[in-house]
């Protein structure tokens, strides 16, 4: 899609949630403070920036601290509409709780996710589940709950979402606590330089990194996908990057199939995917956040590749710094 189109395209929602923005900071509609810290953790693009991996790393830290966090989140696109709470792997309730609450709980057994489009209900909540923090994921055009902090997560690559759809203007960046760039170390640099108009202080550098691979339900190492033939699909913002760095890891790509962001995927889908590995004689692999969209009998045969966000300088403790 052309910048021209794209501009056309993302008018309506970044005027919208400029006048939102500007309502809420102007007291003209009523902001519910929930009794226990809120960081908020968002975006201003659609996709693929690297907010649940953030939000992943957050817990773990605060958990490091002795802290008992919890996860809000609305479940984008899930059917269910009650309120949940998932602990563990919730394999099979996707369709119910959507794809990116059931991964938050599968990588994060310890930590309460709440499921609910009412925020400030879902906090009472996690605070009756005991939490300390609460990690408001995608809450960053979410203003009806107060937050101590907001963290606007971006690609370095593209760091005002020029090339993609776009929720907000990047003047929207000043709202935010920190801007963190996600992406590789060469990229970072231009990265701050964009970024030096719209916000003072210097964007956190982080990039996404693969820390190991789980086939039949056990972990292995990153070398063994070294040489292993596999059919590769993927229904996230960005397959094509997924698709490299499995390329990058070693393995030897026979085939890839693509889906758009959330799919559901078929039994039909599902079976051709099976099909074609067997017809290649190879692993089908997928991302995590697809695995949990796959009913059990298909996920016992697809690996899927983990990956987490890292810092390349400093460590996330020093986004929560604010907190005291």
């Amino acid at each position: 899609m052309s910048r021209s189109l794209l501009r056309l395209v993302n008018f309506p929602l970044e005027a919208a949630n400029a006048l939102l923005r500007w309502a809420w900071g102007n007291e003209l509609l009523p902001r519910h403070q929930a009794p226990l810290p809120v960081v908020s953790v968002g975006n201003i693009a659609m996709g693929g920036t690297g907010k649940t991996p953030l939000v992943v790393a957050l817990a773990a830290t605060l958990l490091a601290r002795g802290a008992r966090p919890a996860i809000l989140t609305r479940g984008y696109r899930r059917q269910g509409k009650a309120p949940l709470v998932l602990r563990g792997d919730p394999q099979g309730r996707f369709r119910e709780a959507g794809d990116e609450p059931s991964l938050l709980a599968r990588m994060l057994p310890q930590v309460p996710v709440v499921v609910d489009a009412n925020r400030f209900r879902g906090a009472g909540t996690a605070l009756a589940l005991g939490a300390t923090h609460l990690l408001l994921d995608d809450g960053f055009q979410h203003h009806r709950l107060a937050r101590q902090l907001d963290l606007v997560v971006v690609r370095a690559a593209d760091p005002l979402g020029r090339l993609s759809p776009r929720r907000e203007g990047p003047w929207a960046l000043w709202a935010a606590s920190r801007v963190v760039a996600v992406g590789e170390p060469e990229e970072q640099e231009t990265a701050a330089a964009c970024l030096r108009r719209y916000h003072p202080l210097p964007p956190f550098p982080a990039a996404l990194r693969a820390v190991g691979w789980i086939r039949e339900g056990q972990r292995q190492e990153l070398q063994a996908l070294g040489g292993q033939r596999v059919f590769a699909f993927a229904g996230i913002a960005n397959p094509e990057r997924f698709f490299r760095l499995l390329s990058q890891l070693g393995a030897q790509l026979v085939g890839t199939a693509r889906f758009a962001d959330h799919h559901a995927f078929s039994p039909a889908e599902l079976a051709g995917i099976l099909t074609q590995a067997d017809r290649h004689r190879a692993l089908p692999i997928t991302t995590a956040k697809d695995h949990v969209r796959l009913p059990q009998t298909v996920a016992d045969r697809v690996a899927f590749l983990e990956v987490a966000l890292v810092p390349l300088a400093g460590s996330f403790a020093d986004l929560l710094v604010p907190l005291g």
